[in-house]
């Protein structure tokens, strides 16, 4: 059992020991593993559409399980809420359906990062991949959850009399958006949830609150005046609005996207760090 041990893992600790070796040139390995992950594309997408069918295994419906729960829950929580806030239905809902399906996005993205590394443990043991890889992985699975759910706007959208708009277009770029930050704040939770395993439990926690004081259930303009600012300074309200802005017919105003810009910049920084530094070391944690 022994020999099998020291067979599997010597490649890994030869690999290692080298890249340690020459500290200049963890920025240029690091850098060569993102674009590896990136190339490796089909790697990515069938491990990310693996996880799809497998989470939703021997079901009926399959992944539209998704696209039923996100209807229920909208048509549930928007019935009631719009009473609470006094809310007309046929403008709220719509509200709440473009908010919560782009919440699902972020928040899936954030929550599955946590685990990222860890559920590649077998690969990662066995063959060199790029680490990036499984962070492309966790993408691919929220994009396409997220493009069962999207079906849901179109349907509520016609029953309560939304147009199409051209800021439609905007709210792809909004997407984009989402994608770049989720790529950089998957990386930083991917490193430091594998090196602490309490981490994944904090974030989730985090998640929760954020939904609470995002507007996702509720509107910025029922707030007063003298605390909308602190909208400003929360991360999620800006790539919440820069989707579901556009698709309800208003583009952001600049400083929504000059906080997204704040945000990914932030994050670029924090992910280059952590990537550079600890890349080498995430088999050793796992």
């Amino acid at each position: 059992m022994a020999s099998i041990k020291q067979t599997v893992s010597a490649p890994i600790v030869a690999q290692a020991k080298d890249e340690t070796a020459n500290g200049p040139g963890l920025s240029r390995r690091a850098w060569i593993d993102i674009i590896q992950g990136f190339q490796s594309w089909r790697v990515w997408w069938l491990l990310g559409i693996g996880d799809i069918r497998q989470r939703y295994r021997r079901s009926r419906l399959g992944q539209f399980w998704i696209t039923l729960s996100v209807a229920i829950f909208i048509a549930a929580i928007g019935t009631v809420y719009s009473a609470l806030f006094k809310q007309p239905i046929e403008k709220y809902i719509p509200y709440l359906a473009t908010t919560y399906i782009t919440w699902t996005l972020i928040s899936g993205i954030i929550i599955d990062s946590t685990s990222a590394f860890i559920q590649a443990e077998g690969f990662l043991r066995q063959q060199a991949l790029p680490k990036s890889t499984f962070i492309l992985r966790i993408l691919v699975r929220n994009f396409v959850s997220f493009g069962h759910n999207i079906v849901v706007l179109p349907v509520i959208f016609l029953i309560f009399g939304v147009s199409p708009a051209w800021t439609w277009f905007a709210a792809l770029g909004g997407l984009v958006l989402i994608a770049v930050v989720g790529f950089l704040g998957g990386l930083v939770c991917a490193i430091l949830c594998t090196r602490f395993r309490d981490l994944p439990q904090i974030i989730q926690n985090f998640v929760q609150v954020a939904f609470f004081v995002s507007p996702v259930a509720w509107q910025v303009d029922l707030l007063d005046e003298s605390v909308r600012h602190w909208v400003i300074i929360n991360p999620f309200a800006a790539f919440l609005q820069m989707v579901s802005e556009p698709l309800l017919g208003r583009l952001p105003g600049a400083i929504t996207y000059t906080s997204a810009a704040a945000t990914i910049g932030v994050s670029a920084l924090i992910a280059w760090v952590l990537f550079r530094r600890f890349r080498q070391r995430i088999v050793y944690w796992l």
